[in-house]
């Protein structure tokens, strides 16, 4: 939710490199407060009142996303409820990731300006308001409106988390954090799924504990001791036009794959999110058990990430990706043979868990490959690039299962997952 589920995008760097972090030694002995007025920077307090900021940004992120995990899923009901198409629906939902690609150009200069503290608080309100706004209309224009100011808050909202993540905690925990960070994010949208059992599915009761939910995620940022007031992360800075261009150019020189392989990386995803409780539920699950198989894969993606991140570092990652998409393939295809609540079941775990490692092989791959310089740039055009996909997919996909039933989900998994193991195998291939 785009994915992805969205990924370690802006705020990637390489833990071994030679620059030092934000924060360099004196994060080691407190946290930094930069002074509004005359911007000096000084040491003010022990390590100890660093690490309540740090839970206390997880714990806001992570409430926030469980609300957003229950707002993507409890949509396609909502829409069920005045007789909207699977197509209207996949399309609505595919102008979430529109509103990703428009934060990835304005977000950061915002977040740059006023900070990452008060950016989370703005774009959470932001998300709240567009929210309650989707749950009072019922007209096809307005919802895909409201649906891309959502988009537009959430990318927001990762960006300020990553960049202040990034700002907040010196090189050597990096890893550590952003791991915390991955896993809370899963789970999160996990849990999001599970209380599609509170309530009516997409009932008004329901969007009301969504806003609930983003509406408490703004809690820990403003009661809690031991943030920097403003993060002194260079990352924001404003990237030069030929910045842009160069990152491209070199992108698409050294890493090929990137353009295609995000792409298809959040039509998969994208699709997952959008369109896979329609599937379910025309499939004759109930909302408990649709819940359970939607939450239950996420949290096979939660499990998978860690061992396929660790056996990518020791083989070509293209070529394990490639590997992975054709298992993909294989396990989409059993339940357009044999219709079967337990073998849909398992196809779908199953496929989440191999298919969300996609993007951060492709994300590893191209930042290998890349120099630093261009590395911030970089990861702003990979979500570009994997929202393009998370645009596209729902509305196609939704289209096709109109025309040529449920089952066309499954063939198009299998279909996308087999074109990105043709380009990732390729890539492996010129790379060895």
């Amino acid at each position: 939710m785009f994915p992805r589920d969205l990924p370690n995008s802006v705020a990637t760097e390489n833990p071994e490199a030679d620059r030092p972090g934000p924060l360099s030694e004196a994060s080691l002995l407190g946290a930094v407060h930069n002074s509004p007025t005359s911007g000096a920077t000084t040491v003010t307090c022990p390590s100890a009142s660093v690490y309540p900021g740090l839970l206390g940004l997880l714990a806001a992120y992570g409430v926030f996303i469980v609300g957003n995990g229950l707002f993507t899923s409890a949509i396609p009901f909502q829409m069920l409820r005045f007789n909207a198409s699977t197509t209207l629906i996949g399309v609505v939902q595919s102008c979430y990731y529109g509103g990703f690609i428009l934060g990835a150009f304005f977000t950061r200069a915002l977040i740059e300006r006023i900070g990452q503290h008060r950016a989370f608080v703005a774009f959470a309100a932001t998300a709240s308001l567009f929210a309650m706004a989707f749950s009072l209309s019922n007209s096809i224009l307005s919802l895909c409106a409201f649906r891309l100011g959502t988009g537009f808050a959430l990318m927001g909202i990762y960006t300020t988390v990553e960049s202040w993540l990034n700002g907040s905690v010196p090189n050597s925990m990096r890893g550590s954090v952003f791991g915390s960070y991955q896993a809370i994010n899963f789970l999160a949208v996990g849990a999001g799924q599970l209380l599609l059992n509170v309530g009516a599915p997409g009932s008004q009761a329901q969007l009301l504990l969504v806003l609930a939910l983003f509406t408490a995620a703004v809690l820990p940022i403003t009661i809690m001791q031991g943030w920097p007031s403003r993060v002194p992360d260079n990352r924001l800075a404003r990237t030069d036009a030929n910045a842009w261009t160069d990152s491209v150019r070199d992108m698409m020189h050294k890493a090929p794959v990137a353009v295609p392989g995000c792409i298809l990386a959040g039509l998969l995803y994208g699709t997952f999110y959008s369109l896979m409780p329609v599937y379910l539920a025309h499939s004759g699950f109930s909302i408990a058990e649709l819940s359970l198989v939607t939450g239950g894969s996420l949290m096979c993606a939660l499990f998978s990430q860690w061992p396929v991140g660790r056996l990518s570092d020791r083989m070509n990652r293209c070529a394990l990706s490639a590997r992975l998409a054709v298992c993909s393939a294989c396990v989409s295809l059993p339940p357009v043979i044999m219709e079967s609540s337990w073998l849909a079941t398992a196809s779908t775990f199953l496929f989440v868990a191999m298919t969300f490692t996609q993007y951060g092989l492709i994300a590893s791959h191209v930042n290998d490959r890349t120099s630093p310089e261009h590395r911030v740039a970089l990861s702003a055009m990979l979500i570009i690039l994997f929202s393009i996909g998370g645009l596209i997919g729902p509305a196609l996909v939704s289209a096709m299962m109109a025309g040529f039933g449920q089952n066309a989900l499954h063939v198009f998994n299998a279909a996308a997952s087999l074109s990105l193991a043709c380009f990732t195998w390729g890539e492996s291939r010129r790379t060895r």
